[in-house]
């Protein structure tokens, strides 16, 4: 009797060796034809959700946190908007999908009423390298867009993009390389030309326009 049940014994044993070793040919297999199998979709990448451009400065008697999160594909800006006497508030303007990146930000007051504006500067990816800007307007009730199209939408047979941007006593000054017809991504002279921007009242809003 105790024969049989150590051969039963040692039959369990061989046997459940190799169910187990079944089991994991079979999951190598499995496996090895998901890594096959060009016609699943591909794992997404996380999205970067960290800071990509981060400034905190002050302007007059208020305090600015300006950043951006995302990647090149989606994008938003954060403009935190509080004041130097109360630094534990700060309200906060979501410009979403912005285009390219943010290479630098300005304050100013360009039209002199006394409301400071935040100019934020980007540059599209890719070979065109266009320039934007985002601007707000600063008022004690809120922030108030400003509208940039005539910045965006540039349409000058010279323009390859290229743009830098910065303020200058009131205007907002654009300057790009010009290019000359037949000209493609090299300048042969080192030509730049400037457009000079102010910032005007239009019934309830604010827009930058040439002069």
């Amino acid at each position: 009797m105790l024969k049989h049940i150590k051969y039963w014994l040692a039959y369990g044993c061989l046997a459940a060796g190799f169910a187990a070793c079944n089991q994991m040919t079979e999951q190598k297999a499995n496996q090895q034809d998901q890594a096959n199998d060009t016609t699943r979709a591909p794992t997404p990448a996380p999205r970067e959700d960290r800071p990509t451009f981060k400034l905190d400065t002050t302007y007059k008697d208020y305090r600015f946190s300006i950043s951006t999160r995302g990647d090149a594909t989606l994008r938003n800006l954060y403009v935190g908007i509080g004041t130097i006497k109360d630094s534990t508030r700060m309200d906060t303007i979501i410009e979403n999908d912005i285009k390219g990146n943010v290479g630098g930000v300005a304050m100013a007051d360009l039209d002199k009423d006394g409301q400071p504006e935040v100019y934020v500067f980007s540059t599209s990816g890719g070979a065109a390298l266009n320039g934007r800007v985002y601007g707000l307007v600063i008022q004690k009730k809120g922030a108030l867009k400003i509208n940039t199209s005539e910045i965006d939408t540039l349409n000058v047979k010279d323009y390859q993009g290229r743009d830098s941007f910065y303020v200058q006593h009131n205007e907002l000054v654009r300057t790009y390389p010009a290019f000359e017809e037949g000209q493609r991504n090299t300048l042969t002279t080192d030509t730049r030309k400037t457009i000079r921007y102010k910032l005007v009242k239009s019934g309830n809003g604010y827009t930058l326009k040439t002069q």
